[in-house]
């Protein structure tokens, strides 16, 4: 995502600060202790993140596989210098959940980090922020492109696979059992 200019800043360089600076309307993450600036997306991306958010928590939650994250949830993949990954949403598995109610960014990576490419993005950027996630040790990205309407599935040294609207996304083996026709998560 383009950096964009914000309010004046501290300086932003760790988990910690982060977690303690706001900056409405603003989202933000670290990249080896720098600060990254992402602008509120369009309603189409809103969308396509609500239809999946609908249908993941909702089998994720009946299944009792784990939590579902959206977008708001920082994921902390590394320190000194740190680096704070925020995806459009987030798989973490039963077992690898923090206790309820404890405070700050989750430690680690999700296990399945779902990214929406948003309309000022460019698809090598998109690209490059999902492989970001399976280098910090996130086992599957879904990259999700609502201009084409596809789901790109990446997973570490397999080649990826691409989903077309009329295909079925299969969460296995990360959210065992979900499936969901794309066609029903991009707008018409």
């Amino acid at each position: 995502m383009p950096n964009l200019p914000t309010a004046p800043m501290a300086n932003i360089t760790t988990a910690a600060q982060l977690l303690r600076f706001r900056d409405p309307p603003f989202r933000h993450e670290l990249v080896r202790g720098e600060l990254r600036t992402m602008s509120p997306a369009g309603h189409w991306h809103g969308d396509v993140i609500a239809a999946l958010t609908e249908r993941l928590r909702r089998y994720v939650r009946s299944h009792q596989l784990g939590r579902i994250f959206v977008n708001d949830t920082g994921f902390v993949l590394a320190h000194r210098p740190d680096t704070v990954l925020a995806p459009d949403l987030a798989f973490v598995r039963q077992e690898r959940l923090p206790p309820p109610r404890s405070p700050g960014f989750y430690e680690g990576p999700p296990d399945v980090a779902i990214e929406v490419r948003s309309p000022g993005d460019s698809r090598r950027a998109h690209d490059r922020k999902g492989r970001a996630w399976l280098r910090h040790g996130t086992p599957c990205v879904w990259l999700c492109d609502p201009e084409d309407e596809t789901v790109t599935v990446l997973r570490s040294q397999q080649e990826p696979v691409v989903v077309g609207a009329s295909g079925i996304l299969s969460g296995s083996p990360e959210i065992r059992g979900f499936r969901v026709r794309l066609r029903t998560i991009f707008p018409r």
